[in-house]
């Protein structure tokens, strides 16, 4: 798997919004998108999957935080939608069912269930589950805590 693409584009994206460079910071931070869609692993290895789902969560919060600070909201959502689906995705699979935190009847995590509901697009959710617990035992999902 070559990020070097991708590392460009969002490198690229980050420097253009520093410069308010907006246009240019857009287009960049699309194509860093685009190339994350693009990566494929190759071994299969629970690391290098975790990595290009960090790629590809991290892209996304990086258009949602960009139209975020525009102040626009539907798009904003829009790309916090495409992060969560990225992680749903990643969810059913959990391949660490030895982890406390794992839910046997959902094959996932309280932690990664809970941390995505206080991210939730719609805020209603995520006012209802803001002052639920979090366990930090999740050994999976705290690799995707972005900033």
């Amino acid at each position: 798997m070559n990020t070097s693409r991708w590392e460009q584009h969002t490198l690229l994206a980050d420097n253009a919004v520093k410069s308010n460079d907006f246009l240019m910071a857009v287009v960049h931070y699309q194509l860093a998108l685009a190339e994350s869609q693009q990566l494929e692993p190759l071994s299969f290895q629970t690391e290098e999957l975790e990595d290009l789902l960090t790629i590809k969560v991290m892209s996304c919060h990086n258009l949602a935080n960009f139209w975020q600070q525009q102040g626009d909201v539907e798009y904003e959502l829009k790309y916090l939608q495409l992060a969560s689906e990225q992680i749903m995705t990643l969810i059913p699979q959990c391949p660490r069912a030895h982890c406390e935190s794992f839910m046997s009847s959902l094959g996932c995590c309280k932690s990664a269930l809970i941390a995505f509901l206080k991210r939730h697009p719609n805020p209603i959710v995520a006012k209802q589950v803001e002052n639920m617990s979090l366990t930090n035992q999740c050994e999976l999902i705290a690799k995707f805590k972005l900033h």
